[in-house]
């Protein structure tokens, strides 16, 4: 049986980032459909609950092909024996069941990783310690759109004080507009940089 392609499964992630990329610039520089700074905000708000839903399938997919190429360590991790060759979707069986595996960070993802993959074919390992934080970072954001729970707001409101000194509340949008969209330019290099680090390990 053919092992997956590690380097091709970045393609549809990487495609995607470029793909927001380009529109948030159209975004931010839009002077009469979106003039609206209102609306560059919801936009940017979107883009990042986006992205995120694209590197939780892209991690997904990836421990999967991973697990396919060398499952030895998923087979000391649960004391059975894998055929030489599993199939993905015996791979995805045995990694997910039938739960969502839902990692709060991208060290509890590393931690995981670590749990599945042998050291040598591992490349969520890879990725620096500089964008894990701000990856961690954006799902702060992320998890306050998707709930807007008090705990929720209170975790982005620390994150403001902590990581930028700022003691004014912004709702996320408006965080990530500010500066001619400094700070979404640096989260989607931030993916752009863990793609980066696991690519350059195949």
């Amino acid at each position: 049986m053919r092992k997956a392609d590690l380097a091709k499964n970045h393609a549809g992630f990487d495609a995607a980032l470029t793909r927001y990329r380009a529109f948030m610039a159209k975004v931010l520089n839009a002077q009469r459909v979106l003039a609206s700074p209102v609306e560059k905000r919801d936009i940017a708000e979107s883009v990042v609950l986006r992205v995120c839903s694209w590197w939780e399938y892209f991690v997904d997919e990836h421990l999967v092909d991973c697990v396919n190429r060398d499952s030895s360590q998923l087979s000391q991790f649960f004391g059975v024996t894998i055929p030489p060759h599993p199939s993905k979707a015996l791979c995805q069986a045995l990694l997910f069941g039938d739960t969502y595996r839902d990692f709060k960070s991208v060290g509890d993802l590393k931690g995981f990783s670590k749990k599945v993959l042998p050291g040598t074919s591992n490349p969520f390992s890879a990725v620096s310690a500089v964008h894990a934080k701000l990856i961690d970072e954006v799902y702060v954001i992320r998890n306050y759109l998707s709930h807007y729970s008090f705990r929720a707001g209170r975790s982005l409101e620390r994150l403001y004080q902590n990581n930028y000194k700022m003691t004014n509340w912004l709702e996320p949008g408006k965080f990530l507009v500010a500066y001619n969209g400094k700070r979404l330019w640096t989260y989607l290099d931030a993916f752009e940089g863990a793609s980066s680090d696991m690519k350059a390990t195949y």
